[in-house]
């Protein structure tokens, strides 16, 4: 086994009396300067807190912090540990061999994360989901704002989704606000212009032939710009880099490998939530607050234990992202180890497999605005037996989105809330913020958080790249639970199998209006006429039952325009329970 022997500066950080609390840092990293890349062969290191030095020459100095900078080397054929001896500010670090091959790091507080900084990252040299493609119309364009970016998408004559930037050159109005034409180019609604999906413009009604108009369709500023698509596992895909700007090999797509095997079957949902695409990310790696804030929907409080989650990364966070495990898993360990992989910038992914399923818990958050982002979310289950595959099936969509949409609420409200109490303290505090002197992270089940804000500040810029000259600030707060709770406008109108049964439950309600008015009169008919008893009574049943049906559908058509309140997670006040029932009878 290869040993060396590394000696590197340590470096040494004095803080002021008033800064003690900052005491609980324990860890800081070196990255380079802006625009510059880490020389090959470059490691991570990670820093501890060393004993307090004192600085006498300054009278107004409090105690001071040491930190040493420990190195560790890993060799493939087995694990290289370290040991520094600190001399002065100059540090010896001895590798030496160790039989223990492949062991994970087992942090001791969230800070303690080390973090890779290579090249910037690049936010668009990366593939973003945008749609299920059940969800898609073959004969309308589709609009949808990317890293702030309007984009339209539309399926053209030869069956390709196309998409380009949702602006016309001429007098730049929503192209999504047009239509597909007869040749599959989509055409401007407000002058007619066509383009291809290469972007190319084909037609300018306004000017006639011979007068100028193949130097109009030739010039540059008559085109618009166009984007590389891929449609794979039911999902609709972009790369917001323009094409002729794209390089001749795309990465690839960040795909779930276990959606392909036979025995999964998979639900999938979308919504379109009032917080910023980070803020959801962080929600869904906490594993920690299923058990609270999801009590009595996927989750209970009795269930709650110490998390102690692990990152197992080998280089600790990257810019592809991280990966980490809760040994003792969801449950109290009922399922067994659960694995998280974060897959930069979008994919987050729980996993846990047992003897008899394996099911994930996979979300893609796409960044559209700032303080706004598109969930899609997917729940693919590996049953090794037939029978729960085909239970599974049965459950039509429309039905596992209301139940899921109620899933996602029961903590929407406060983190709409949250993010903007961040954003105050962030303003407060300018060039100096970051998340953990905001945030008290003491425990281990931090850690996937910790690490994540780590990657936004210290590879990812700070967050994504929205378009020069957009506001970066978040939208003002909504004032009314029932703008947050909104599954109309978020979720129904674009998802095909949620609009159609909403449609086909407003026609049911119609003709059981009539029944029961129908069933009603006649009973009413009978009873007059003195006819046998038994004809009334079965007409008022009828008449009682078809009302009663039509208040059960009204009460779930209400479930797909707006979520209840309060959460499961507590029963409701009196007054809340007569305002929930006052708003489903209206």
């Amino acid at each position: 086994m290869t040993s060396a022997t590394v000696r590197f500066s340590n470096l040494f950080i004095g803080t002021r009396a008033n800064e003690r609390n900052e005491r609980d840092a324990s860890m800081i990293t070196t990255r380079p300067a802006i625009g510059t890349t880490r020389p090959a062969g470059a490691v991570v290191v990670r820093g501890r807190r060393g004993a307090a030095a004192r600085r006498g020459s300054v009278a107004n100095e409090g105690n001071a912090r040491a930190f040493s900078v420990t190195l560790r080397e890993r060799f493939a054929s087995g694990a290289a540990t370290t040991r520094c001896e600190r001399v002065g500010r100059r540090v010896a670090t001895t590798t030496r061999t160790t039989t223990h091959a492949g062991r994970t790091r087992a942090l001791q507080t969230a800070e303690d994360t080390p973090v890779d900084v290579g090249s910037a990252f690049d936010w668009h040299a990366n593939w973003f989901p945008v749609a299920f493609t059940a969800d898609l119309e073959d004969d309308a364009p589709l609009t949808f704002t990317l890293l702030g970016e309007p984009l339209v998408f539309w399926r053209d004559k030869s069956g390709e989704m196309r998409c380009v930037a949702d602006r016309c050159p001429h007098r730049l109005v929503p192209l999504s606000e047009g239509r597909v034409n007869e040749t599959g180019e989509l055409e401007c609604g407000y002058h007619g212009w066509t383009f291809t999906g290469e972007g190319k413009c084909t037609s300018i009604p306004q000017i006639e032939q011979g007068t100028g108009l193949e130097t109009a369709l030739k010039s540059p500023r008559s085109c618009v710009a166009a984007y590389p698509t891929k449609e794979a596992q039911g999902m609709l895909w972009v790369y917001p880099t323009t094409m002729d700007k794209a390089p001749a090999t795309l990465p690839d797509l960040p795909l779930i490998p276990e959606y392909d095997d036979p025995e999964c079957v998979c639900q999938d949902i979308f919504r379109d939530l009032p917080m910023d695409w980070a803020t959801l990310l962080e929600n869904v790696m906490d594993v920690s607050h299923v058990p609270f804030t999801h009590h009595n929907s996927v989750g209970k409080r009795e269930n709650a234990t110490p998390v102690n989650l692990e990152l197992t990364s080998e280089n600790g966070v990257t810019a592809k992202g991280f990966e980490g495990i809760w040994k003792e898993g969801p449950r109290k360990g009922k399922y067994g180890t659960q694995f998280t992989e974060y897959q930069a910038p979008t994919l987050m992914r729980h996993t846990l497999r047992t003897p008899s399923f394996t099911t994930l818990t996979v979300v893609y958050a796409v960044p559209t605005t700032p303080g706004r982002c598109r969930l899609m979310a997917r729940f693919p289950f590996i049953f090794k037996a037939a029978l729960p595959r085909f239970f599974f099936g049965l459950y039509p969509s429309w039905f596992s989105h209301t139940n899921q949409n109620a899933i996602l609420e029961d903590d929407q409200i406060f983190l709409h809330k949250q993010e903007r109490l961040i954003e105050i303290e962030q303003n407060n505090n300018g060039a100096t913020w970051n998340y953990a002197k905001s945030c008290y992270m003491p425990t281990k089940a931090d850690v996937y958080v910790s690490a994540f804000r780590k990657w936004i500040t210290e590879i990812a810029g700070g967050g994504p790249a929205w378009p020069k000259g957009m506001s970066r600030t978040l939208p003002p707060q909504e004032t009314t639970r029932e703008a947050l709770l909104d599954r109309y406008h978020s979720h129904t109108i674009n998802c095909k199998s949620c609009a159609k049964a909403l449609a086909n439950i407003g026609k049911a309600r119609k003709a059981l209006r009539v029944l029961t008015f129908v069933a009603l009169a006649a009973a009413v008919a009978t009873f007059s006429r003195s006819m046998p008893p038994k004809y009334t009574v079965m007409l008022s049943v009828l008449s009682a039952a078809a009302a009663l049906v039509r208040e059960k559908l009204g009460a779930f058509a209400q479930k797909m325009k707006v979520g209840p309140y309060p959460p499961p997670r507590r029963p409701p006040s009196m007054m809340e329970a007569a305002l929930q029932q006052a708003r489903i009878a209206f």
